[in-house]
């Protein structure tokens, strides 16, 4: 849903004027999730009163309250993305409630956040998306990885840099940076279901003056990827790689690192991905 009709901007329009939205996971909720216990009982008690009043239920649907939390009808998922159907429910509901336009009940925020992390480590933001729209295509995936200061410290030169002079990220170091390189897919629980074939990163010195360095990033990815949780498959995301890195020789400090994929491709579909390091600076703003 929110990779399809809940990233249209009529139906975002609708929701922001007219309605206080909400979104429950399943996974959270489920009897072993992580969410409260009072969301757990509320999702129950709406998922039960909707398959008893036969409104229609779904692991993924549409489920419309009433301002006192009665049940009032929804859409199943299948409807829910036929294009414009979903907008014209809610400004149906709408209309039959004479709900009056206000501001949104929620200010508009981000969704992916970047974590909290040592003081000596590194955080990088991921972002893919894929080439064309419709669902799944809407909105890029983002992801947040954290080095600790020993494996961003391993991307450095293992010797005095020169001119020139090239060396191999270590595996473990580059699966990390690598294992989510792929445009949105279903995700229930923050374990990766990603198996990595084959990935590798190489730098080698470009530019070296006045106690900086810039090295250039070259590398492949292959990874294996399901596009489902729980489903047999053959979901594979490649790409060419390409990037820099600078960073100041005497004091071993990456001062940035960006990577950018070519020619990737998952699912037998295009998609474009890129890689850049956060700033102490920048998390501490984002706090």
């Amino acid at each position: 849903m929110r990779a399809g009709p809940l990233s249209n901007n009529e139906v975002i329009n609708l929701l922001n004027r007219y309605y206080v939205p909400v979104a429950s996971s399943n996974f959270a909720t489920d009897p072993n999730g992580p969410a409260p216990d009072a969301e757990k009982k509320e999702h129950r008690r709406i998922y039960l009163d909707f398959y008893n009043r036969k409104l229609g239920v779904g692991d993924v649907h549409v489920y419309i309250l009433r301002p006192d939390l009665t049940s009032l009808g929804g859409l199943d998922i299948g409807s829910a993305l036929q294009q414009g159907k979903l907008a014209k429910y809610l400004e149906d509901v709408r209309t039959q409630l004479g709900t009056p336009a206000g501001d949104p009940a929620f200010p508009p925020h981000a969704w992916s956040t970047a974590p909290d992390a040592p003081a000596d480590s590194m955080v990088f933001h991921l972002v893919a998306r894929r080439s064309r729209y419709g669902t799944w295509h809407e909105f890029p995936s983002e992801n947040w990885i954290v080095l600790g200061n020993a494996d961003w410290r391993a991307l450095l030169p293992p010797e005095t840099p020169s001119a020139g002079g090239s060396w191999q990220v270590p595996q473990a170091v580059t699966d990390k940076l690598l294992t989510w390189f792929l445009p949105q897919a279903e995700e229930v629980s923050w374990d990766s279901r990603s198996r990595i074939d084959e990935a590798n990163l190489r730098m080698t010195v470009t530019r070296l003056e006045n106690g900086l360095a810039r090295a250039r990033i070259t590398g492949s990815v292959r990874l294996l990827h399901s596009m489902y949780p729980h489903r047999a498959h053959d979901d594979f995301s490649t790409a060419q790689l390409n990037g820099f890195m600078d960073f100041a020789v005497a004091e071993g400090r990456i001062q940035r690192l960006r990577i950018v994929a070519e020619k990737a491709v998952y699912m037998d579909e295009p998609f474009e991905a890129a890689l850049a390091s956060v700033s102490r600076e920048t998390l501490d703003a984002l706090q």
